[in-house]
């Protein structure tokens, strides 16, 4: 699932400042929010978003255990010439941010 959390972010918080007031905006700010998640229920996209935050935090964890050199066994390494240079910490951020801009660029 996309979702731009910035609006989902401040709808939701509108939405419980409205609550807590007891405002009259409440009602607008409640269907701005459903009319937002469509058919979904606001409990299904804090499922999904909790789902899709532990996903992306595996991925980082296993970016990070690459970069500082924690396996003598798994290495990444950059070619130049006839030579391979092991990359670690922030070579390793740089090599893999090159490479992805190259990319988007192609």
């Amino acid at each position: 699932m996309t979702i731009d959390k910035q609006k989902l972010q401040k709808l939701l918080w509108s939405e419980a400042a409205s609550f807590r007031a007891d405002c009259a905006d409440w009602k607008r700010n409640t269907e701005a929010l459903q009319e937002f998640l469509g058919e979904k229920t606001v409990e299904e996209v804090a499922l999904e978003l909790l789902a899709e935050n532990e996903a992306l935090r595996k991925d980082a964890e296993r970016y990070r255990w690459l970069q500082h050199g924690h396996s003598g066994y798994i290495e990444v390494v950059e070619w130049i010439g006839p030579h391979a240079t092991g990359m670690t910490g922030e070579d390793l951020d740089a090599l893999v941010d090159g490479a992805m801009a190259k990319a988007v660029q192609s």
